[in-house]
């Protein structure tokens, strides 16, 4: 798989890539590895013994179990508790949030401050060591094993991310199989994450020829992938493609980011507990007909992946796509009310997504989009 040439990780995909790990952890000759996993799920895999075979050769340690959308307060405790241990290498097996925790693991402990708001605040140096990283993922969508984001949610519910080259993790190697066990639900929210960053890479305004064709590569494996890892999920071939098509999406994020959709999911997700994908879902058709007037010809390779004529018939097929999948799209049946719409409002407009957007957002534009999904 090709890499922007600004992307500096070394990116294994393939079934059967797990197998690989004993080999890559070789290469870096650790002393000690730091192995940051989930709470419940891998460790419950036939995976996890065979994790436990290939680290035996080697000192390692845990660290704390890493939950979904992981809280400020957890991070910097760890951190605090990091910085006393000896380590010369992350292994990060996991979902999005894990790998974008031991991201900040594998960053910050050999830093001066541990204070994430520091970081928070971007336009900062790291001038302390970054031990390299090695991220396998356990879902397709969040591309976070090729990207050097790293997002995390505060005391007061705001979803943020520290950004910095440093964050790319050094090697990846994404291996479908480590999916074929994940819930229906769960396969559904992850693709419809990568199938947002797709479009929304495409059409954000950092986009550039070369993004842009990862893009697509990314767009067109997940539609390949898509209804049949959800209708099947044992199809390793459907698996592959969402994998694939994660990657490809991640590789597009990392240069022009996302957009408006993923701005306005972060306080759906924190205020109301939808999962990230499911949060980012619920407004794509209503972006896709917001910033059709300005998309114009531009878009219209992400109309040709879609075989839709119009911006209305592509937005029509990402809401079949969610009655296909059995997706909720009604924000009044996920508990969010007017008041919850007004939270939405007033905690969506993150700089540093929405301005990406190539057409303005406003308030009240957000406010019709949520009435139309109510």
């Amino acid at each position: 798989m090709g890499l922007l040439s600004s992307n500096p990780v070394r990116c294994h995909i393939e079934k059967g890539a797990f197998a690989g790990l004993s080999a890559v952890l070789a290469e870096y000759h650790p002393q000690r590895i730091l192995v940051v996993l989930g709470g419940r799920s891998f460790r419950a895999s036939a995976h996890y013994p065979r994790l436990l075979e290939m680290l035996a050769a080697y000192d390692f340690f845990f660290s704390a179990a890493v939950s979904a959308n992981p809280q400020a307060a957890f991070i910097e405790e760890e951190l605090k508790r990091l910085r006393q241990e000896k380590f010369d290498l992350v292994l990060a097996i996991g979902g999005g949030s894990v790998i974008d925790t031991a991201k900040l693991f594998a960053a910050l402990p050999g830093q001066a401050s541990q204070d994430l708001s520091v970081y928070l605040q971007g336009n900062f140096e790291l001038n302390g060591p970054v031990r390299p990283l090695i991220a396998v993922p356990t879902t397709a969508g969040t591309g976070s094993e090729v990207t050097p984001f790293a997002s995390l949610e505060t005391a007061d519910k705001k979803k943020l991310s520290i950004a910095h080259r440093a964050l790319y993790p050094a090697a990846a190697l994404v291996d479908p199989e480590l999916c074929l066990s994940m819930p229906p639900y769960v396969t559904v929210c992850t693709g419809f994450d990568a199938l947002s960053q797709a479009i929304e890479s495409f059409w954000s305004v950092h986009a550039n020829a070369e993004s842009q064709r990862h893009s697509l590569k990314g767009l067109e494996r997940i539609l390949a992938g898509f209804e049949k890892a959800v209708n099947d999920p044992q199809n390793s071939e459907a698996r592959l493609a969402m994998s694939q098509g994660s990657c490809e999406a991640g590789f597009a994020i990392a240069h022009a980011r996302t957009t408006a959709v993923h701005s306005v999911s972060y306080p759906i997700t924190a205020h109301f507990n939808v999962a990230h994908g499911h949060a980012c879902a619920l407004t794509l058709a209503e972006f896709v007909r917001f910033n059709a007037p300005v998309l114009k010809e531009a878009g219209q390779p992400l109309l040709k992946r879609f075989g839709a004529a119009d911006y209305e018939s592509m937005a029509a097929s990402i809401e079949s796509l969610m009655r296909t999948a059995s997706l909720e799209r009604s924000l009044a049946a996920l508990g969010i009310d007017e008041k919850g719409q007004g939270l939405i409002i007033r905690d969506g407009f993150r700089p540093d997504r929405v301005k990406n957007n190539p057409r303005p957002l406003t308030q009240e534009d957000l406010r019709s989009i949520l009435h139309k999904i109510h």
